[in-house]
């Protein structure tokens, strides 16, 4: 592979494959979908946090149980931060509305197309 090529395909801080449209809010599953380990390790915010303007606050992902015939379903785990400061004393919780909201990585960055 090309030296252009892999700079392309990955984001050399994390070495994380990138996507044009990785910034696109979608649903929480299809966001984490296409990351290695289901995402683990990621930080996520479903983008009414930030269209309110709520910048300081994710989820860092834990832990993703996906169901086995369809990986756009299951169960994802994560560590709240809000407003900078971890909740729940640190104890991964099940992150509620990955269908009902669309969900971005964090930090957020604004993508210019």
């Amino acid at each position: 592979m090309t030296s252009v090529a892999k700079r392309l395909l990955l984001n050399g801080k994390d070495l994380l494959p990138t996507v044009r449209d990785a910034q696109s809010p979608k649903n929480l599953y299809k966001l984490l979908n296409v990351y290695p380990n289901y995402g683990v390790g990621l930080k996520v915010a479903p983008d009414h946090w930030v269209n309110k303007g709520i910048t300081n606050s994710y989820y860092e992902i834990t832990k993703v149980k996906l169901k086995m015939k369809d990986i756009t379903h299951g169960r994802v785990f994560g560590i709240k931060v809000w407003d900078g400061k971890v909740l729940n004393e640190g104890k991964p919780k099940k992150i509620g509305g990955g269908y009902k909201w669309k969900w971005m990585l964090w930090p957020i960055r604004q993508y210019h197309q």
